[in-house]
């Protein structure tokens, strides 16, 4: 048989570096030196062309990233029209000439009274509204808090301490008040002040009609440990405020409607009249 042979492999390294310096320039072509790579004007300008109606495009419309939900005005529209359509309006409620007459008898008196002559469209109208329309007429402010970790108990006794009382000296009062509720309140009613400037409300002639609280529920409890064995229970309860602020408006009509009713009001059947007594009063009879 014949043998075959080998070649031993030298390892050259200046044929290595010769080829690592080569000058060629590159093909990107898969048939290698048969065909050569044309760069020419044309596919420059094409490039600058694409690049430029790929900036014009992101000035126009931002990209998919870029929008989040605080800055997509398609979103913060829609949602802004979904709120105004769950939003309780008084022309859900109420005749929309109802609250025309309403205000007319308003610019007259400067608040409502029932039963004027008012003239709508030629014609004259004794007008006259129940008490509940006239709730939805006058303007007010219903305010609510978040959850509060107190008891009704505690929250009751500020609550009486500024009920009825004129808005910005509720606040002033409750601002130097020591206990702990106050400052939950307080927060309350100034939000109620924010409501009243963007109503367009004089915010100087707002009181304070309803102030009340309520449990909040989901109350936590959990055991007391007590001597010889013994255990109770601990409830940690949460409460929340809720508040009706009115104008100077439903002050005056009810002011009104209080002299009305005196004037109507027959006189007591009594044996001595309201007034002092002029003579010395004995504990016993003088027959």
């Amino acid at each position: 048989m014949r043998s075959i042979l080998f070649k031993p492999f030298r390892f050259n390294p200046i044929r290595t570096s010769i080829r690592s310096i080569s000058t060629t320039k590159p093909t990107y072509s898969i048939f290698g030196k048969l065909t050569q790579t044309d760069s020419s004007e044309n596919d420059l300008d094409l490039i600058k062309n694409q690049k430029q109606s790929s900036t014009t495009e992101t000035d126009s419309e931002p990209s998919i990233d870029s929008i989040t939900p605080q800055n997509d005005e398609k979103l913060i529209e829609y949602h802004k029209q979904q709120s105004l359509k769950k939003q309780i309006k008084k022309e859900d409620y109420l005749n929309p000439i109802k609250l025309e007459m309403f205000n007319k008898v308003v610019k007259q008196y400067g608040f409502f009274k029932n039963d004027q002559i008012v003239d709508h469209d030629g014609k004259l109208f004794k007008f006259h509204l129940n008490p509940e329309e006239i709730e939805l007429c006058e303007p007010s402010i219903y305010l609510t808090s978040f959850r509060i970790k107190s008891s009704t108990k505690k929250a009751t006794v500020v609550n009486r301490f500024v009920r009825g009382f004129n808005l910005k000296t509720a606040i002033n009062q409750l601002h130097f008040n020591p206990k702990k509720m106050s400052i939950e309140l307080e927060k309350l009613l100034k939000k109620g002040l924010e409501e009243g400037e963007k109503m367009g409300v004089n915010t100087d002639e707002l009181y304070i009609s309803n102030l009340w609280c309520g449990s909040d529920g989901y109350t936590r409890k959990r055991l007391q440990a007590k001597g010889r064995g013994r255990a109770g229970l601990v409830q940690h309860k949460y409460v929340h405020l809720k508040c009706i602020l009115k104008t100077n408006q439903t002050k005056l009509r009810q002011q009104y409607e209080r002299e009305l009713k005196l004037k109507v009001a027959k006189p007591k059947r009594g044996v001595l009249n309201d007034e002092p007594l002029n003579f010395k009063v004995r504990p016993w009879y003088k027959w």
